[in-house]
C-alpha cells in the first residue's frame, strides 16, 4: 500500500513537471516548492540562480499542479482500498493554509492564485483529487510498474525515472 502511494506521488510529480521527487508529499514541502519557485530574478551579472531558472508555481496552474501531486497518494489509495491508511488528504489543505498565511504577511504573487474562501478551497481540493485520480487511472500500467519497482526496496530516483521513461 505504501509503495502504491509513493508510486502515485512520484508519477504525478514527474508527469506534471514538478522539480521534486518526494515519495511522500507533504504540505511543508509543497509550500517550500512554491515559495522557492518564486525565487530571485536575474542578479546584476544577468545570471540566473537555480530558483530563478525554475518556472514559478505561484499561479493558479502552479498551485493546482502541486495540489494534484499532494492528492495523488490519496487518489491511489481510494481507488484500491475502502479506508485511507498510507496517505493523508489533509496535507493539501495544510498546503493551501501555509501559503495563505505566508501571503497574509507580505505582498506576493500568491494573492491571485490562492482560493478566496472555504467554498473555493473545497472546490480546489475536490478538483485536484479528481484530476489525480484521472491521471493515475489513465496511466495505471506505468504506476503499477513503478509501484513494483519501489516494492523491491532498492529503487532509487534514477530507477524510478527509468521505469517512467521505459528504459
Amino acid at each position: 500500500r505504501d509503495c502504491q502511494c509513493e508510486a502515485a506521488a512520484v508519477f504525478a510529480a514527474y508527469s506534471l513537471g514538478l522539480p521534486c521527487f518526494a515519495f511522500q508529499p507533504n504540505a511543508l514541502e509543497g509550500a517550500a516548492l512554491v515559495l522557492e519557485s518564486m525565487g530571485d530574478k536575474p542578479d546584476d551579472n544577468d545570471q540566473f540562480n537555480l530558483q530563478g531558472a525554475m518556472d514559478s508555481l505561484a499561479s493558479d496552474a502552479g498551485l493546482l499542479k502541486v495540489l494534484i501531486w499532494l492528492m495523488a497518494p490519496v487518489a491511489m489509495e481510494l481507488s484500491k482500498y475502502p479506508q485511507l491508511m498510507a496517505s493523508e488528504p489533509r496535507e493539501a489543505f495544510g498546503f493551501l493554509e501555509r501559503l495563505a498565511n505566508k501571503s497574509q504577511y507580505e505582498q506576493s504573487a500568491l494573492e491571485g492564485a490562492l482560493p478566496v474562501d472555504s467554498e473555493e478551497t473545497d472546490a480546489y481540493l475536490r478538483w485536484a483529487l479528481a484530476e489525480a485520480d484521472l491521471l493515475l487511472r489513465n496511466n495505471a500500467m506505468a504506476v503499477d510498474e513503478l509501484s513494483e519497482a519501489l516494492a523491491g526496496g532498492a529503487a532509487t530516483v534514477g530507477d524510478c525515472v527509468a521505469v517512467l521513461e521505459e528504459w
